[in-house]
């Protein structure tokens, strides 16, 4: 990763009662640091569902995993149901190795009740109407966390 890309961020928006929150890049400890807050804050309506999209996930590690599972658990304490959308083959074997897959129900693409329709992008916690990115510093929507470095455990392929 050079100096001057993102290494994480995502993009959230609400079709009929569903939100659909898209991450994007690394999912490390810094990764759920900063995305965790913001995810628990978009998902604090009660009864909400959610759906994870990991299709633009390059990384997961031990931090990404405690991100899918607060999300998780934070979901279902809220009345609702989390659903993921299965991301590249290294991610999906990533969860397998630490036997997670069956902890989460997965699927292989948006359904298509919600792929056709654009929905109010969500960029401010709990808020819809306004379109944005939410990432990993906060302080803009178009901004996020450079970590300079490319630092972590990878799968192998």
């Amino acid at each position: 990763m050079g100096a001057d890309e993102l290494a994480f961020w995502l993009r959230a928006r609400t079709v009929g009662g569903t939100i659909i929150i898209e991450l994007h890049g690394e999912l490390d400890m810094l990764a759920h640091g900063e995305l965790g807050p913001r995810i628990h804050a978009l998902v604090c309506r009660g009864g909400a569902d959610v759906i994870l999209d990991l299709r633009a996930v390059t990384f997961l590690d031990a931090g990404g995993i405690r991100l899918l599972l607060a999300v998780r658990d934070h979901v279902a304490r809220c009345g609702g149901v989390l659903r993921l959308i299965r991301g590249t083959p290294r991610i999906s074997h990533v969860l397998r190795i630490v036997r997670l897959d069956g902890s989460f129900t997965m699927l292989d693409a948006l359904p298509r009740a919600f792929a056709g329709e654009a929905g109010a992008d969500t960029g401010a916690p709990c808020a819809t109407g306004t379109g944005a990115d939410i990432t990993g510093t906060g302080t803009s929507t178009s901004t996020g966390v450079n970590t300079g470095s490319d630092a972590g455990i990878r799968p192998s392929a």
